[in-house]
């Protein structure tokens, strides 16, 4: 059965493979192989404490054990589920058998086996015996990770059509995000841990833990310590028993709960909105849709809970820099989340074509039920992080950037839905994952680079008023900043307003069909299209690329310089003397602006193409 599965699943990838699907995964295996790269050096490195590398390695498996916890969440439904299943006569423990066989085969369980054979490398120091621990250790910690793995992802795919599902996948999310642009912050404590270790209490703690009992072992069999070393193993073993169990168990038809009505006469669910009845309608059914749809509670949770976490990492430094600007954050990524709205409501958008004179009122009721849900969240966290921070200098820059992230962003999101719409299933036919709809990673880019494109003039000219001093000039650049912003709102939601009007059946049409045209099926195929398909990856790694150079390596190292908070941690011209890290910041600027606009034109290449 374990042959079969795997046969099948190997069988549906080929078949199903693209040329965009095979980079991403190549791109994927290479993300993957750089920590796991990192995880082998660190093994090698020398301490200075004894028992600090044994410390930082059990913290560093406890990381790559969550990351795989919480894969599933961005993975979305599996290639060989359960329910292809049940109406085959197989018991359930032969059926988890074979699944666990097919999970064990791909590109992520190879990059496991080579993070985790780390073990094997730290062993190799202790003597041969520990090497013959490590070698079995290596295997049980992989089929751990992976068992534990299916285990959670049944559970979150279980519990992710509810409201408090989506909640959960919502923080998963922003943890996972926060995690893959903060897991710097290791290696930035690394030598400090080596020397120092860690203190006794997190010693234990992650010592203790699943995910460090096979170092343990290794560590007590170079003691030759075998009572240690059998214990772990055994806990191990039946662990990993235990999860099966739990999931083979769980493989049974899925039994969902009558989810509760919800009365629409609830006066606690209407936000304080007066004006004509129509918008007032529109802003009232976005409202309850904000709250009830899982899909976008998801959205709701992840944008502040990534904007906090992001903004209080920081703190590990002694540094309140961020604190002001989390108000800003969750705008932009209230935005950069929302940037389909009309997609997520699939063929829904008809009874707006029927009524003639609603799409300029659904425009308008959608802008500002957003404004209500994010605006008020992001105006108390900038309040409260500036409070914190204690720094009045920093106060223009807080208000300007959240105010003109909640003007842009709103504007932006509504337009980049209508012109860009990515089309996604009905909100009855979801899948049990909120993830498992469009990809609208490209749209989020545009709403990102668009907001950071109209908050720039005003903020070049409050860096200006810091140079030389000018409170006033300060000021001014706040306003401009804002004023841009709303600028930019009225021009998108008029224009989305006219592309519904104009495009409408056209953009009914795309969402009932996931393609423009007929020609554009023909046009998928042709040499452009494949083209296109090859640069695609090209497109978001020239775009990430370039975020990280204009944001972390080059916007952050600026507002630290004039605010005077310098925390060097990792960005790289704190690190340099005085008189070349203004030089330093510009040229991250130049080159981040470069991969911005390359990334720009492949993707709009990629756009004519269809």
């Amino acid at each position: 059965m374990v042959g079969v599965l795997i046969r099948m699943k190997l069988t549906i990838m080929r078949r199903g493979m693209t040329d965009s699907r095979a980079s991403w995964m190549l791109v994927g295996a290479f993300a993957g192989l750089c920590p796991a790269s990192c995880t082998i050096w660190l093994a090698t490195r020398e301490a200075g404490h004894p028992g600090a590398l044994v410390d930082l390695l059990a913290l560093v498996l406890a990381m790559w054990t969550f990351g795989w916890m919480l894969g599933p969440v961005w993975s979305g439904e599996p290639v060989l589920g359960p329910e292809s299943f049940a109406l085959v006569p197989l018991r359930r423990r032969v059926l988890a058998l074979g699944l666990l066989g097919a999970a064990l085969v791909g590109i992520p369980t190879g990059v496991a086996l080579i993070a985790f054979g780390a073990l094997v490398v730290f062993a190799a120091r202790l003597g041969v015996a520990p090497v013959m621990v490590a070698v079995p250790v290596v295997v049980l910690q992989v089929l751990f990770v992976v068992v534990l793995s299916q285990l959670t992802g049944r559970a979150l795919r279980a519990v992710s059509g509810s409201r408090l599902g989506a909640a959960v996948a919502g923080l998963c999310t922003a943890a996972m995000l926060v995690a893959s642009q903060s897991g710097w912050i290791v290696f930035v404590a690394l030598d400090e841990v080596l020397v120092s270790g860690l203190s006794p209490r997190v010693s234990w703690v992650i010592r203790a833990l699943p995910s460090g009992w096979g170092l343990a072992a290794i560590d007590a069999a170079g003691r030759a310590d075998w009572g240690v070393v059998a214990v772990d193993l055994a806990g191990l073993c039946v662990l990993i028993v235990v999860l099966f169990t739990l999931w083979s168990r769980s493989l049974g038809p899925r039994r969902r709960a009558r989810s509760g009505a919800v009365r629409g006469s609830r006066p606690a669910m209407r936000p304080g909105f007066r004006g004509d009845e129509a918008t007032a309608a529109v802003v009232s059914r976005e409202w309850r849709a904000w709250w009830r749809d899982p899909l976008r509670v998801q959205t709701l949770v992840a944008a502040p809970a990534f904007a906090i976490m992001s903004c209080a990492l920081p703190l590990a430094f002694d540094s309140t820099a961020l604190l002001p600007f989390a108000g800003a954050l969750t705008a932009v990524m209230g935005a950069v989340t929302s940037a389909n709205p009309y997609g997520q409501d699939g063929t829904a958008l008809w009874l707006t074509l029927l009524v003639p004179g609603a799409a300029r009122r659904d425009v308008r009721g959608r802008a500002l039920a957003w404004m209500a849900l994010f605006g008020p969240s992001s105006i108390v966290l900038m309040l409260g992080g500036g409070v914190l921070n204690d720094r009045a200098g920093v106060w223009p820059w807080a208000v300007a950037a959240t105010l003109g992230a909640l003007a842009g962003g709103v504007g932006l999101m509504l337009l980049v839905g209508v012109e860009q719409l990515v089309p996604g299933p009905d909100p009855r036919r979801r899948k049990s994952s909120p993830l498992d709809h469009g990809n609208v990673t490209g749209q989020a880019f545009v709403v990102l680079i668009g907001i950071g494109a109209v908050t720039c003039p005003g903020f070049g000219v409050m860096w200006v008023g810091e140079r030389v001093g000018s409170a006033s000039t300060v000021g001014v650049g706040a306003v401009l900043c804002v004023l841009v912003a709303c600028l930019s709102a009225l021009y998108c939601g008029r224009r989305a307003r006219r592309t519904l009007i104009a495009r409408g059946p056209e953009l009914l049409h795309l969402m009932r069909t996931g393609s423009n045209s007929d020609t554009s099926r023909a046009g998928a195929t042709s040499p452009v299209g494949e083209r296109v398909g090859q640069r695609h990856p090209m497109v978001w790694m020239c775009a990430v690329l370039g975020l990280i150079a204009c944001v972390p390596q080059a916007l952050v190292p600026t507002i630290m310089k004039i605010n005077g908070t310098i925390a060097p941690v990792w960005f790289l011209a704190l690190h340099l003397p005085n008189n070349w890290q203004w030089l330093v910041i510009g040229f991250m600027y130049g080159l981040g602006i470069m991969l911005l606009g390359l990334s720009g034109i492949l993707y709009r290449g990629r756009l004519r193409s269809f």
